[in-house]
């Protein structure tokens, strides 16, 4: 393993984040969100489950800190030269607190309170180790830093692109009559490992007819019928760089109400994607979005938000909605650099769903559409 990153890009990075603190009047922060250190450092183990932070001063090298047989990883994803670990029988927040010391303390310390893999007890527990220091939330100090990609990782994101597109056509050729669900996300696993994909922040998604009702339906034993919509949705992984596609297919004729909900879904995506441009905001392209779908009659059948930022992404998520949503709340403009998934989906609960996405790099002009698939089963497009 090596580092995906140039040292500079890195070290760009690190700055960026100790300019943040800085503003902030933080002396240091302490750092557990798995992306949040991928993104400062370019570690990346599928070990995130067990405690690891990062403590960054607000000028200086940081420690990354670590399970001890962890240690290697970081010496080999990463630039850092202090790159520590505890043993097993070791508490790992008590070391955080005597790295907190080693760095000066701090009447300020910055601590994360979102992290799924910092839960309230560690984050109750080193705020009192602190010693009465001032504890600030950071969370969003990192997560919009993210949220405009440089060059490089903009590379990233095209190249899970590819994986991704060829992930979901071979899905989409392969969800004919006859096959069971697990046959096509087993043809769509294949196939991005085999062009390259990492492990996955989410499993690929297959299902049909009235499963495609229901959201965030993986795979199971089911036959594939002629005349009913196959959802599928994926995103391929590299350098933990993640880009979603969702899309429909079905063999022979849809019944009327869901012939008119991939219609409604098409135009809603298309629509919504030619607003992903600077000079709009996330909540007006939600708006448009909306406003097509009800133009078709069938708003009852949307429930949520119309995209998300993506980027690095662990397991449970493959998003950084968290950064950045296509939603009624988000008035900031889109701007150069911003990747985002556009996702309307329109479902039946117990009877259908239709879902037609892609993912979209900002740009100064047009919007560049990463993910797309035009394949159906059987054909030879």
């Amino acid at each position: 393993m090596t580092p995906v990153f140039t040292r500079e890009e890195q070290e760009q990075r690190l700055q960026r984040f100790q300019t943040a603190l800085q503003q902030q009047s933080l002396d240091l922060a302490v750092v557990n969100t798995p992306e949040n250190i991928c993104w400062l450092t370019g570690h990346e183990t599928s070990g995130y489950y067990t405690y690891q932070c990062l403590v960054v001063p607000a000028d200086g090298e940081p420690t990354l800190l670590l399970r001890e047989t962890e240690v290697v990883n970081g010496e080999q994803t990463t630039y850092l030269s202090d790159v520590r670990g505890f043993a097993d029988v070791e508490d790992p927040l008590q070391r955080t607190s005597e790295l907190v010391r080693e760095h000066g303390g701090g009447a300020r310390v910055g601590l994360e309170s979102r992290s799924w893999f910092f839960v309230p007890e560690h984050h109750a527990r080193l705020t009192a180790l602190l010693d009465g220091a001032e504890v600030v939330a950071v969370d969003q100090l990192v997560a919009q830093l993210r949220v405009v990609k440089s060059a490089a990782e903009i590379d990233r994101l095209r190249a899970a692109a590819a994986i991704t597109n060829a992930g979901v056509r071979a899905a989409a050729l392969a969800a004919v009559p006859g096959a069971r669900e697990r046959d096509v996300a087993a043809v769509a696993l294949s196939t991005m490992v085999s062009a390259g994909s990492e492990y996955l922040g989410m499993e690929p998604f297959v299902a049909s007819g009235p499963r495609a009702g229901n959201i965030h339906a993986s795979w199971s034993d089911r036959v594939i019928h002629e005349g009913e919509g196959v959802l599928l949705e994926m995103a391929a992984s590299v350098g933990r760089y993640h880009a979603p596609l969702m899309h429909t297919v079905w063999s022979g004729d849809l019944d009327p109400q869901a012939a008119a909900m991939a219609e409604a879904c098409q135009a809603a995506r298309d629509a919504t994607v030619a607003l992903v441009r600077p000079g709009h905001t996330p909540a007006e392209a939600h708006a448009r979005c909306r406003e097509t779908i009800d133009s078709f009659g069938l708003l009852h059948t949307y429930r949520k938000r119309s995209g998300y930022s993506v980027g690095i992404a662990f397991a449970p998520d493959w998003g950084e909605g968290h950064i950045l949503s296509l939603q009624e709340t988000e008035h900031r403009q889109f701007q150069p650099g911003m990747v985002v998934h556009v996702v309307p989906t329109l479902r039946l609960a117990g009877r259908a769903g239709q879902g037609f996405s892609a993912t979209v790099l900002v740009t100064a002009g047009e919007p560049e559409v990463l993910t797309r698939c035009d394949a159906r089963p059987g054909s030879e497009g």
